[in-house]
């Protein structure tokens, strides 16, 4: 039974870290900064020492990926990738929601995890995979 559960997050943990770190053929952005290259490879880390402690069931890594997620949430402008000067995608307003929505599902598979709730813990870390991918199909046009 736990295979069952835990092929799916490996499956997802290698999709999500063959991402790259800059995307080169992008025609609507402008601008990916040095600071959101960083953020964004931090993030992945986290995601990565979230998803260990999952199949190794480590609650010391699962908070250290969550703590590494909350830290690089902070950093907002990293999250506001400059699109063209002709679009009306609000980057910056979107970058606040999603940073604070990061955060919060961060906490609560933290919260979930420590009180050994599995399936709140995985449903929330799939939460969260989905929100780093909405955002990156928005942005980097998947």
């Amino acid at each position: 039974m736990k295979k069952i559960i835990l092929l799916p997050l490996l499956v997802l943990g290698f999709a999500h870290g063959a991402e790259t770190a800059v995307a080169t053929e992008n025609k609507t952005l402008e601008v990916i900064t040095p600071e959101n290259i960083q953020t964004m490879q931090n993030l992945e880390k986290g995601m990565n020492n979230i998803q260990k402690g999952l199949m190794y069931n480590n609650a010391t890594m699962v908070q250290q990926g969550v703590d590494t997620i909350k830290k690089n949430t902070k950093d907002i402008d990293s999250f506001d990738i400059k699109n063209k000067s002709n679009s009306n995608f609000k980057a910056k307003r979107y970058a606040e929601t999603e940073a604070k929505a990061i955060s919060e599902l961060a906490d609560n598979m933290s919260e979930a995890f420590n009180k050994h709730n599995k399936n709140r813990t995985l449903d929330t870390f799939r939460r969260l995979q989905d929100r780093c991918i909405t955002c990156h199909t928005l942005i980097r046009k998947w």
